[in-house]
Protein backbone atom coordinates (compact mmCIF):
# COMPACT_ATOMS: atom_id res chain seq x y z
CA UNK A 1 0.00 0.00 0.00
CA UNK A 2 1.01 3.15 -1.13
CA UNK A 3 1.64 6.11 1.44
CA UNK A 4 0.37 9.35 -0.06
CA UNK A 5 0.18 13.36 1.39
CA UNK A 6 -3.59 14.10 2.05
CA UNK A 7 -5.04 17.48 0.63
CA UNK A 8 -7.84 18.95 0.18
CA UNK A 9 -9.52 20.88 -2.25
CA UNK A 10 -11.14 24.11 -0.82
CA UNK A 11 -11.94 27.79 -1.30
CA UNK A 12 -8.12 28.37 -0.23
CA UNK A 13 -6.26 25.14 -1.04
CA UNK A 14 -2.80 26.54 -0.41
CA UNK A 15 -3.24 27.33 3.18
CA UNK A 16 -5.18 24.47 3.96
CA UNK A 17 -2.16 21.92 1.96
CA UNK A 18 0.32 23.62 4.11
CA UNK A 19 -1.59 22.77 7.87
CA UNK A 20 -1.98 19.14 6.83
CA UNK A 21 1.10 18.60 4.31
CA UNK A 22 2.92 17.19 7.57
CA UNK A 23 0.16 15.05 8.29
CA UNK A 24 1.03 11.50 6.41
CA UNK A 25 -1.81 9.15 5.78
CA UNK A 26 -3.90 7.23 3.11
CA UNK A 27 -6.47 6.92 0.88
CA UNK A 28 -8.01 3.14 0.57
CA UNK A 29 -10.56 2.31 -2.14
CA UNK A 30 -14.16 3.01 -0.91
CA UNK A 31 -15.07 -0.55 -0.83
CA UNK A 32 -12.14 -2.28 1.42
CA UNK A 33 -11.88 -2.49 5.05
CA UNK A 34 -10.07 0.52 7.25
CA UNK A 35 -8.42 -1.50 10.59
CA UNK A 36 -7.08 0.34 13.30
CA UNK A 37 -3.56 -0.79 14.98
CA UNK A 38 -3.51 -2.49 18.68
CA UNK A 39 -7.16 -2.54 18.70
CA UNK A 40 -8.10 -4.24 21.94
CA UNK A 41 -11.82 -5.46 20.78
CA UNK A 42 -12.83 -8.00 18.11
CA UNK A 43 -13.51 -5.69 15.03
CA UNK A 44 -17.32 -6.10 13.84
CA UNK A 45 -19.41 -4.04 11.17
CA UNK A 46 -20.51 -2.89 14.74
CA UNK A 47 -17.68 -2.42 16.62
CA UNK A 48 -17.51 1.08 15.65
CA UNK A 49 -19.08 4.94 15.79
CA UNK A 50 -19.36 6.72 13.02
CA UNK A 51 -19.24 10.07 14.81
CA UNK A 52 -20.86 13.35 12.68
CA UNK A 53 -21.21 16.59 12.49
CA UNK A 54 -17.89 19.24 13.47
CA UNK A 55 -18.92 19.95 17.06
CA UNK A 56 -18.74 15.61 18.19
CA UNK A 57 -16.07 15.10 15.89
CA UNK A 58 -14.18 18.53 17.66
CA UNK A 59 -15.49 17.50 20.91
CA UNK A 60 -14.24 13.60 20.74
CA UNK A 61 -10.61 14.88 19.20
CA UNK A 62 -10.05 17.04 22.66
CA UNK A 63 -11.39 15.46 24.89
CA UNK A 64 -9.97 11.94 24.02
CA UNK A 65 -11.72 10.02 26.25
CA UNK A 66 -12.96 7.46 23.26
CA UNK A 67 -10.30 4.20 23.38
CA UNK A 68 -9.39 3.83 20.38
CA UNK A 69 -9.70 6.91 17.51
CA UNK A 70 -8.97 5.10 14.21
CA UNK A 71 -9.64 7.84 11.47
CA UNK A 72 -11.37 11.57 10.39
CA UNK A 73 -12.86 12.16 6.97
CA UNK A 74 -13.21 14.98 5.46
CA UNK A 75 -15.54 15.42 2.80
CA UNK A 76 -13.57 17.45 -0.47
CA UNK A 77 -15.04 21.14 -1.60
CA UNK A 78 -15.65 21.73 -4.64
CA UNK A 79 -13.62 24.58 -6.53
CA UNK A 80 -16.47 26.16 -8.24
CA UNK A 81 -18.55 26.52 -4.76
CA UNK A 82 -17.31 29.46 -2.21
CA UNK A 83 -16.24 27.77 1.20
CA UNK A 84 -17.35 29.67 3.84
CA UNK A 85 -14.16 30.70 6.37
CA UNK A 86 -15.72 29.47 9.27
CA UNK A 87 -16.20 25.99 7.41
CA UNK A 88 -12.55 26.34 6.43
CA UNK A 89 -11.26 27.29 9.84
CA UNK A 90 -13.00 24.46 12.01
CA UNK A 91 -11.75 21.86 9.23
CA UNK A 92 -8.27 22.92 9.85
CA UNK A 93 -8.94 22.67 13.45
CA UNK A 94 -10.07 18.79 12.90
CA UNK A 95 -6.79 18.08 10.87
CA UNK A 96 -4.71 19.66 13.68
CA UNK A 97 -6.16 17.75 16.88
CA UNK A 98 -6.33 14.60 13.89
CA UNK A 99 -2.51 15.51 13.70
CA UNK A 100 -1.60 15.88 17.47
CA UNK A 101 -3.90 12.86 18.52
CA UNK A 102 -1.93 10.54 15.89
CA UNK A 103 -5.37 9.87 14.04
CA UNK A 104 -4.87 9.86 10.29
CA UNK A 105 -7.37 11.76 8.20
CA UNK A 106 -8.55 11.04 4.13
CA UNK A 107 -11.01 12.90 1.81
CA UNK A 108 -13.67 11.51 0.91
CA UNK A 109 -16.60 12.32 -1.38
CA UNK A 110 -20.38 13.76 0.02
CA UNK A 111 -21.39 10.73 -1.39
CA UNK A 112 -19.23 8.43 0.72
CA UNK A 113 -19.72 10.26 3.46
CA UNK A 114 -23.37 9.84 3.33
CA UNK A 115 -23.22 6.25 3.20
CA UNK A 116 -21.01 5.82 6.06
CA UNK A 117 -23.81 8.07 8.31
CA UNK A 118 -26.38 6.52 7.09
CA UNK A 119 -27.26 10.16 5.36
CA UNK A 120 -27.38 11.90 8.27
CA UNK A 121 -26.27 16.02 8.66
CA UNK A 122 -22.67 15.29 8.60
CA UNK A 123 -21.64 18.94 7.68
CA UNK A 124 -18.75 17.48 6.03
CA UNK A 125 -17.14 15.57 8.57
CA UNK A 126 -16.72 12.17 10.66
CA UNK A 127 -14.85 9.80 12.71
CA UNK A 128 -14.72 6.43 13.13
CA UNK A 129 -13.66 5.52 17.06
CA UNK A 130 -14.55 2.87 19.22
CA UNK A 131 -17.90 3.56 21.24
CA UNK A 132 -18.35 5.97 23.96
CA UNK A 133 -18.58 3.48 27.16
CA UNK A 134 -19.80 5.00 30.60
CA UNK A 135 -17.84 3.65 33.74
CA UNK A 136 -19.70 1.57 36.23
CA UNK A 137 -20.27 2.67 39.78
CA UNK A 138 -22.51 1.08 42.53
CA UNK A 139 -22.64 4.11 44.66
CA UNK A 140 -21.24 7.67 45.48
CA UNK A 141 -19.34 8.16 49.33
CA UNK A 142 -19.92 10.67 51.53
CA UNK A 143 -18.81 14.59 50.93
CA UNK A 144 -15.93 15.11 53.49
CA UNK A 145 -13.60 18.19 52.88
CA UNK A 146 -15.33 19.26 49.33
CA UNK A 147 -14.13 15.65 47.83
CA UNK A 148 -15.98 12.38 47.24
CA UNK A 149 -15.66 9.36 45.27
CA UNK A 150 -17.13 7.78 42.99
CA UNK A 151 -17.10 3.82 44.03
CA UNK A 152 -16.56 1.19 41.25
CA UNK A 153 -18.71 -1.57 40.95
CA UNK A 154 -17.52 -5.55 42.23
CA UNK A 155 -19.30 -8.06 39.61
CA UNK A 156 -20.11 -11.14 42.49
CA UNK A 157 -20.71 -13.56 40.12
CA UNK A 158 -17.12 -13.08 38.44
CA UNK A 159 -14.31 -15.39 39.26
CA UNK A 160 -12.34 -14.78 42.63
CA UNK A 161 -9.42 -13.29 40.73
CA UNK A 162 -11.89 -10.67 38.81
CA UNK A 163 -13.63 -9.97 41.99
CA UNK A 164 -9.99 -9.51 44.23
CA UNK A 165 -9.19 -7.42 41.23
CA UNK A 166 -12.08 -5.06 40.77
CA UNK A 167 -12.13 -4.88 45.08
CA UNK A 168 -8.78 -3.37 44.41
CA UNK A 169 -9.49 -0.79 41.94
CA UNK A 170 -9.44 2.55 42.64
CA UNK A 171 -12.19 4.53 43.16
CA UNK A 172 -12.97 7.50 41.16
CA UNK A 173 -12.07 10.24 43.52
CA UNK A 174 -14.12 13.74 42.82
CA UNK A 175 -12.45 16.74 43.84
CA UNK A 176 -15.02 20.15 44.22
CA UNK A 177 -13.47 23.93 43.18
CA UNK A 178 -12.71 25.45 47.05
CA UNK A 179 -12.98 28.67 45.54
CA UNK A 180 -16.84 28.62 43.61
CA UNK A 181 -18.16 25.16 46.05
CA UNK A 182 -21.24 24.43 46.21
CA UNK A 183 -23.21 21.38 47.27
CA UNK A 184 -22.72 18.39 44.04
CA UNK A 185 -25.33 17.73 42.26
CA UNK A 186 -26.03 14.54 40.09
CA UNK A 187 -28.73 13.26 37.70
CA UNK A 188 -29.71 9.43 37.10
CA UNK A 189 -31.49 8.55 34.34
CA UNK A 190 -33.83 6.14 34.83
CA UNK A 191 -34.64 3.83 31.50
CA UNK A 192 -34.48 7.45 28.75
CA UNK A 193 -34.60 5.66 25.47
CA UNK A 194 -34.74 8.24 23.12
CA UNK A 195 -31.53 9.52 21.45
CA UNK A 196 -32.89 13.10 20.98
CA UNK A 197 -33.76 13.37 24.99
CA UNK A 198 -30.36 12.00 26.09
CA UNK A 199 -28.74 13.78 23.90
CA UNK A 200 -30.35 17.17 25.21
CA UNK A 201 -30.12 16.15 28.89
CA UNK A 202 -26.29 15.51 28.14
CA UNK A 203 -26.15 18.73 26.38
CA UNK A 204 -27.92 20.56 29.28
CA UNK A 205 -26.17 18.87 32.31
CA UNK A 206 -22.71 20.06 30.47
CA UNK A 207 -23.69 23.40 30.23
CA UNK A 208 -25.08 24.04 33.79
CA UNK A 209 -21.75 21.97 35.73
CA UNK A 210 -23.36 19.43 36.08
CA UNK A 211 -21.36 17.19 38.68
CA UNK A 212 -22.05 13.66 36.94
CA UNK A 213 -24.84 11.69 35.02
CA UNK A 214 -25.65 8.26 35.76
CA UNK A 215 -27.59 5.64 33.30
CA UNK A 216 -29.35 2.94 33.21
CA UNK A 217 -27.09 -0.13 32.01
CA UNK A 218 -30.62 -1.79 30.45
CA UNK A 219 -33.50 -0.36 28.81
CA UNK A 220 -31.52 2.91 28.19
CA UNK A 221 -30.63 5.02 24.49
CA UNK A 222 -27.03 4.25 24.21
CA UNK A 223 -24.29 6.91 23.75
CA UNK A 224 -24.65 6.71 19.81
CA UNK A 225 -23.16 9.37 17.39
CA UNK A 226 -27.02 10.14 17.31
CA UNK A 227 -26.32 11.52 21.23
CA UNK A 228 -23.20 12.58 20.69
CA UNK A 229 -24.63 15.10 17.68
CA UNK A 230 -27.75 16.15 19.77
CA UNK A 231 -25.45 16.95 22.46
CA UNK A 232 -23.35 18.73 20.18
CA UNK A 233 -20.02 16.74 21.79
CA UNK A 234 -21.24 17.43 25.24
CA UNK A 235 -21.08 13.44 25.98
CA UNK A 236 -17.61 13.51 24.35
CA UNK A 237 -16.02 15.76 27.41
CA UNK A 238 -18.06 14.21 30.17
CA UNK A 239 -17.61 11.85 32.56
CA UNK A 240 -20.78 9.36 32.43
CA UNK A 241 -21.33 6.88 34.08
CA UNK A 242 -23.66 3.73 34.69
CA UNK A 243 -25.03 0.90 37.16
CA UNK A 244 -27.24 -2.44 36.67
CA UNK A 245 -29.04 -1.55 39.67
CA UNK A 246 -30.13 1.63 40.16
CA UNK A 247 -32.42 1.58 42.95
CA UNK A 248 -29.71 -0.20 44.98
CA UNK A 249 -27.36 2.81 43.54
CA UNK A 250 -29.63 5.26 45.30
CA UNK A 251 -29.83 3.49 48.35
CA UNK A 252 -26.47 3.30 49.18
CA UNK A 253 -25.82 6.42 47.99
CA UNK A 254 -28.44 7.88 50.56
CA UNK A 255 -26.74 5.96 52.42
CA UNK A 256 -23.71 7.75 52.50
CA UNK A 257 -24.98 11.33 52.86
CA UNK A 258 -26.87 11.84 49.44
CA UNK A 259 -30.93 13.47 48.98
CA UNK A 260 -32.31 11.28 46.42
CA UNK A 261 -35.05 13.59 44.62
CA UNK A 262 -37.57 12.33 41.77
CA UNK A 263 -39.25 13.68 39.27
CA UNK A 264 -42.77 13.48 39.37
CA UNK A 265 -46.53 14.91 38.74
CA UNK A 266 -47.99 16.69 41.61
CA UNK A 267 -49.40 13.66 42.82
CA UNK A 268 -46.42 12.62 44.26
CA UNK A 269 -45.33 12.64 48.05
CA UNK A 270 -43.71 14.21 49.72
CA UNK A 271 -43.71 16.85 47.10
CA UNK A 272 -41.47 20.15 47.11
CA UNK A 273 -41.55 23.11 44.99
CA UNK A 274 -38.97 24.83 42.69
CA UNK A 275 -37.80 26.78 45.75
CA UNK A 276 -37.79 24.36 48.23
CA UNK A 277 -35.73 22.05 45.39
CA UNK A 278 -33.18 24.95 45.41
CA UNK A 279 -32.77 25.04 49.03
CA UNK A 280 -32.34 21.02 49.05
CA UNK A 281 -29.56 21.58 46.72
CA UNK A 282 -27.73 23.07 48.93
CA UNK A 283 -26.31 19.38 50.03
CA UNK A 284 -25.37 17.18 47.90
CA UNK A 285 -28.35 15.95 45.77
CA UNK A 286 -29.06 13.02 43.16
CA UNK A 287 -31.74 13.90 40.64
CA UNK A 288 -33.44 11.27 39.58
CA UNK A 289 -35.42 11.82 35.94
CA UNK A 290 -37.85 8.66 34.55
CA UNK A 291 -38.60 7.39 31.34
CA UNK A 292 -40.18 9.43 28.29
CA UNK A 293 -43.99 7.57 28.34
CA UNK A 294 -44.28 5.90 32.34
CA UNK A 295 -41.67 7.78 34.17
CA UNK A 296 -40.16 6.93 36.74
CA UNK A 297 -40.64 3.11 38.28
CA UNK A 298 -42.16 2.17 41.23
CA UNK A 299 -39.10 0.56 42.35
CA UNK A 300 -36.60 3.89 41.79
CA UNK A 301 -40.01 5.81 43.70
CA UNK A 302 -39.32 3.92 47.24
CA UNK A 303 -35.65 4.84 46.74
CA UNK A 304 -36.62 8.53 46.74
CA UNK A 305 -36.85 10.96 49.80
CA UNK A 306 -38.69 13.30 48.16
CA UNK A 307 -39.97 14.26 44.75
CA UNK A 308 -40.11 17.62 42.89
CA UNK A 309 -42.86 18.77 40.43
CA UNK A 310 -42.78 21.49 37.62
CA UNK A 311 -46.24 23.76 38.28
CA UNK A 312 -48.07 24.00 34.84
CA UNK A 313 -50.13 27.25 33.86
CA UNK A 314 -52.84 24.96 32.26
CA UNK A 315 -55.36 23.88 35.01
CA UNK A 316 -55.32 20.51 35.19
CA UNK A 317 -59.51 20.91 36.06
CA UNK A 318 -60.06 22.19 32.62
CA UNK A 319 -62.28 20.26 30.12
CA UNK A 320 -59.41 19.85 27.66
CA UNK A 321 -55.61 19.52 28.10
CA UNK A 322 -54.81 18.06 25.41
CA UNK A 323 -51.53 16.75 25.69
CA UNK A 324 -49.69 19.30 26.61
CA UNK A 325 -50.07 19.09 30.57
CA UNK A 326 -46.72 17.75 31.01
CA UNK A 327 -43.21 18.39 29.78
CA UNK A 328 -40.23 16.28 27.71
CA UNK A 329 -38.09 15.02 30.01
CA UNK A 330 -35.46 16.88 28.21
CA UNK A 331 -37.09 20.69 29.22
CA UNK A 332 -38.18 19.20 32.46
CA UNK A 333 -34.22 18.30 32.97
CA UNK A 334 -33.15 21.88 31.99
CA UNK A 335 -35.73 23.68 33.64
CA UNK A 336 -34.98 21.61 36.73
CA UNK A 337 -31.51 22.10 36.33
CA UNK A 338 -31.76 25.95 35.67
CA UNK A 339 -33.62 25.90 39.44
CA UNK A 340 -31.46 24.07 41.14
CA UNK A 341 -28.70 26.87 41.48
CA UNK A 342 -25.72 25.23 40.00
CA UNK A 343 -24.52 28.84 38.86
CA UNK A 344 -23.39 30.84 41.22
Amino acid sequence: MLTSIVAFRVANPCKLATRSSSFVGYRKPHNSSVKAKHQPFKETSESWDHIYGVSSVLSALKAGKRQTMDTVYIQESDEKKTTLKKDSTLMSQVLDLAKAANVRAIAVDKGRLNNLTDNKLHQGVMLKASPRIPVEIRALSHVVDHAYEALPRVNKRGSQEDREKQQNETSLSIKLQTATYRAPFWIALDQVQDPQNLGSIMRTAYFFGVDGVLLCSKNSAPLSPAVSKVSSGAIEMMDIYSTPNLVKFLKDSHTNGWEIIGTAAGEASPSMSLTQFREACQKPVVLVLGNEGTGLRTNVKTACDSFVSIPCAIHRDAAFNGSVDSLNVGVAAGVLMSSAGLLK
